[in-house]
């Protein structure tokens, strides 16, 4: 009877290890999937905001800005940081009023400011 229940419970034990993994697995499986659509929608942000200044750009397969045609010549972006502007609210909260765009090259940076929101 012992081993019986001694069976049981290794069983036991393996099915919910199995279990746990599994639902593990959903989680970052949907963190992945999260994470990939804030990327699009930041690439798109990034592509929208050079249209709207008729900056000419181009992407990669990923949708990431990887040059932009400035003065002439075609700059290899390096890095993109996108900096909210803040503005106080008369209830004391913050809002954001517009973004900071900058754009990293070998040969400088570009600052662009734009009231575009992400969506």
């Amino acid at each position: 009877m012992k081993i019986r229940i001694y069976l049981l419970a290794v069983f036991l034990f393996f099915v919910c290890l199995s279990l746990v993994h599994a639902q593990e697995y959903g989680k970052i499986r949907a963190m992945q999937q999260r994470a990939d659509h804030v990327i699009k929608l930041k690439n798109d942000f990034v592509s929208q905001v050079l249209t709207s200044y008729t900056i000419p750009h181009e992407r990669n397969a990923q949708g990431t800005v990887v040059r932009i045609y400035n003065d002439g010549q075609w700059l290899a972006v390096t890095a993109i940081e996108i900096v909210p502007v803040l503005n106080e609210a008369p209830d004391k909260h913050q809002q954001v009023a517009a973004h900071e765009l900058l754009f990293y090259t070998a040969q400088g940076m570009l600052d662009l400011v734009s009231e575009l929101t992400v969506r």
